[in-house]
């Protein structure tokens, strides 16, 4: 919502719409909420960071398992302080477990060393990472971990992946080229013949060869349940149980459904006839007021509780980043491959580029990632990465506010607890 990918409808939930219209304040709850699951996290990973190698005793498959969650405790750290950077700019670096509330009064950390943490746990995390599961580290047989229920977890594919996005985000290209690659030639993925096989919701596989990492989710009925709320994130509510009337969040942005205001360079007018992703990513609700939906993400008639996946990292996000990577090197007729492999694949139903260089060339690659990656939640890290966010905002008509730079604001109840926090400008 915060990019030019999304929109909601008029009417019943402030909080998201102020997402939507850039004009949210520090106590909003959708900013806390990423806040305080982000860092809660990160406290667990410190936790097990710290607590685990003091474990004596441990041979054979404990030993090997201990490092392997090491390894996955690492990324997740990771992960969660690169979206909190991306999202708020500086934030308070902890790396050790939090023992009392004297050591909570600490000030934000600048944006480099928490950058520089990140790549240090995923580096460190790559010592442990397998390449896919089950383990082949492990001793077999191992008792009651089978390979099937090990499908799911941190792998080094998806370490290297955020390294590629880290480094392209610090302006290092040769390093992310070097991580990209190695995803690559590792054979371990490849892209899904049919596009709806990355999405639960359109009869898609979970963990398919093109999954790099997904979320994973399940019903009440299996092992208690962990499950979603797409259906409230993503379907009309008219055709929710529960639903806010006139309510619809997460919506593609379209210029023909837009409520009493214009805006430009949307979502569904970007896509081109021919590309068959349109309309695996976008569906239309059945009745007044027609409303835009994510399809990848919402089945019409769904129960307000689901067991889709949510994809984090897959194989198509990867070359996409090993294109831009080239191609801010210069490596023109490289990153022309790679992006190729994505846009002219038989699944979108378009035709390969031709001879695009420069700029041409690097604004490819930036659309072929919007549309590809559409509702995946990837576009505004995208444009904070690219440093047009305000430029991008402004023109399609949502612009950012004034003096933040595309930044969220930092909590109001985090501001109002330490006395070293400094609020966001612009806020």
């Amino acid at each position: 919502m915060l990019s030019d990918d999304g929109q909601n409808s008029s009417g019943g939930d402030q909080q998201s719409a102020d997402i939507e219209f850039h004009s949210v304040q520090p106590p909003n709850s959708i900013v806390s909420g990423i806040w305080n699951a982000s860092f809660n996290g990160i406290y667990r990973a410190n936790v097990y960071l710290e607590r685990s190698p003091k474990i004596s005793g441990l041979q054979g498959n404990q030993a090997i398992l201990r490092n392997q969650f090491l390894g996955e405790a690492y990324f997740l750290r990771a992960l969660h302080y690169y979206n909190l950077v991306m999202l708020y700019g500086d934030v308070p670096l902890i790396t050790s477990e939090l023992i009392n509330t004297a050591q909570l009064d600490i000030a934000r950390s600048p944006k480099a060393e928490v950058f520089a943490q990140i790549e240090k746990d995923l580096l460190e995390g790559l010592k442990t990472l397998p390449v896919s599961y089950p383990n082949a580290a492990l001793i077999q047989p191992v008792v009651g971990i089978s390979g099937g229920s090990e499908v799911g977890r941190v792998t080094a594919g998806a370490a290297k992946t955020l390294l590629g996005y880290l480094y392209l985000t610090t302006g290092n290209s040769i390093k992310a080229e070097q991580y990209l690659k190695e995803i690559v030639s590792s054979n371990i993925y490849s892209l899904n013949a049919a596009f709806t096989t990355n999405f639960n919701a359109l009869g898609g596989t979970k963990n398919s060869p093109e999954s790099i990492l997904e979320a994973q989710f399940t019903t009440p009925a299996t092992l208690g349940g962990a499950q979603t709320d797409f259906s409230f994130q993503f379907g009309p509510a008219d055709e929710v149980v529960g639903g806010v009337n006139s309510l619809a969040r997460n919506r593609p942005t379209d210029n023909t459904l837009i409520e009493g205001i214009t805006l430009n360079s949307t979502l569904v007018q970007s896509f081109t006839a021919p590309d068959l992703r349109k309309n695996a990513t976008v569906s239309y609700n059945t009745v007044t007021p027609i409303r835009s939906t994510n399809k990848k993400y919402w089945v019409p008639g769904a129960a307000a509780q689901g067991s889709a996946n949510w994809v984090i990292f897959r194989y198509a996000d990867a070359l996409l980043l090993l294109a831009e990577a080239l191609q801010n090197q210069g490596k023109d007729g490289e990153a022309l491959i790679e992006l190729n492999k994505v846009h002219a694949h038989p699944r979108t139903g378009l035709i390969a580029y031709v001879g695009l260089t420069g700029t041409a060339l690097r604004d490819a690659i930036r659309l072929e990632r919007r549309l590809e990656l559409a509702m995946e939640g990837r576009r505004w890290i995208d444009l904070l990465r690219w440093n047009n966010v305000e430029a991008v905002m402004a023109a399609h008509g949502r612009p950012v506010k004034a003096g933040t730079k595309g930044l969220l604001p930092i909590p109001q109840g985090e501001i109002e607890k330490s006395t070293k926090f400094i609020q966001n400008p612009g806020y």
